[in-house]
């Protein structure tokens, strides 16, 4: 978020000093880079399924586009497909969604189990009503993408400065800049909050309290004897996902209540896998009763607890903060499209889209945007 903001202000007005205040330089526990890259249209919110448009249309000149001197981006895009399977009670609500998406122009199809088994007979059907599938939907590398945001900006002239970030001045109703753990001061009339799961800490001592928690996903690297080709990434009703990751290598996890909540990076036990991820990822998916777990990790998502949306734009009644944070897991893909909007915003130009509704006034309001009845994965 930090990086895309700072390339779309540069891109907008050249003559504008930025800065990027970075507490993890190499990034090595920031979400982006500990994500599995899946960008998708299928959400039921039509703000989420623009800015996932936007992501696919800025990934197919990517490397053309953020190429600097020094630095080749590539993606690696790879459009497997995202399967979401369904049950009769989630139906009406993937319908609803379905009809949505084409209306904004996306490329997504309703597959009943027939089609569904004919097309991936590695599926089983059993207790299942079909499943929305999304033929661009895909995986990129979010390290090739965040490090193309990051050295475009600098190269367009964006200071890159390792500190940890303490405070945000205020003065008259509006910031001053930023107030580094070495004591140093920043002077700015516009500061952007986006510090992922840790923005909640940097936003409490100006009486913020911003409905954030840090919560700790597991990813399982799994090898399968069966080769991946011509297998989607398959989303089950559960919630249990299965990513295709090259020929028989799989990403795999499930995102559960009980998840811890905290900022320790210890992936969850291979019991873990064994006794809940692994009997419910084989109830549609019977081809994983033989695999070999090879290794995991885990990732934080900056959990919005009110309504599971990222909270894009100026803070209300304080002039020049801006806050995007709060983005449950969907950040990595919606960040071009929120810093090109955060740009707009802080240089007063007309928004290529409207994401107001994601605004912080509703937190201030309590006023919930929510995606979907159900549990979004």
């Amino acid at each position: 978020m930090g990086s895309s903001t700072a390339y779309h202000l540069l891109l907008a007005d050249p003559g504008l000093a930025v800065a990027v205040i970075e507490r993890d330089d190499q990034y090595e526990r920031a979400s982006t880079l500990l994500s599995v890259g899946n960008v998708r249209i299928q959400f039921n919110l039509e703000e989420n399924i623009l800015m996932s448009l936007h992501m696919l249309q800025v990934l197919r000149s990517f490397n053309t586009d953020l190429a600097t001197a020094d630095n080749q981006p590539e993606v690696a895009a790879r459009h497997q497909g995202n399967l979401f399977l369904t049950d009769e009670q989630g139906r009406r609500l993937a319908w609803d969604g379905l009809e949505l998406q084409r209306a904004l122009g996306c490329e997504v199809d309703w597959l009943d189990m027939a089609d569904i088994v004919e097309r991936f007979p590695d599926l089983r059907a059993r207790g299942l009503a079909g499943g929305t599938f999304g033929p661009q939907d895909g995986s990129v590398d979010p390290t090739a993408v965040l490090r193309g945001y990051r050295a475009k900006a600098i190269e367009l002239g964006a200071t890159y400065i390792e500190e940890e970030a303490a405070g945000i001045p205020i003065d008259g109703g509006r910031t001053r800049g930023v107030v580094l753990a070495s004591g140093d001061v920043i002077d700015a009339g516009h500061v952007v909050a986006a510090a992922g799961a840790w923005t909640p800490g940097l936003l409490h001592g100006l009486g913020i309290e911003l409905p954030v928690e840090p919560v700790m996903r597991t990813v399982y690297v799994v090898s399968t004897p069966f080769p991946a080709a011509g297998l989607p990434s398959v989303f089950q009703p559960s919630g249990v996902y299965a990513l295709a990751e090259s020929e028989n290598t799989w990403l795999v996890g499930w995102s559960r209540p009980e998840d811890p909540v905290g900022y320790d990076f210890t992936p969850a036990s291979r019991e873990h896998f064994e006794n809940l991820i692994w009997p419910a990822l084989i109830e549609h998916l019977p081809a994983f009763e033989q695999l070999a777990v090879e290794r995991s990790w885990a990732g934080m998502y900056a959990m919005n607890t009110l309504d599971g949306n990222g909270i894009i734009g100026q803070w209300p009644g304080i002039g020049g903060l801006y806050v995007a944070a709060g983005f449950s897991g969907h950040g990595f893909q919606q960040s071009p499209a929120v810093g090109r909007y955060l740009a707009e915003q802080i240089l007063g130009m007309e928004h290529a889209l409207d994401l107001e509704r994601l605004s912080p006034q509703r937190i201030v309001d309590g006023r919930p945007v929510f995606e979907t009845a159900r549990r979004l994965i």
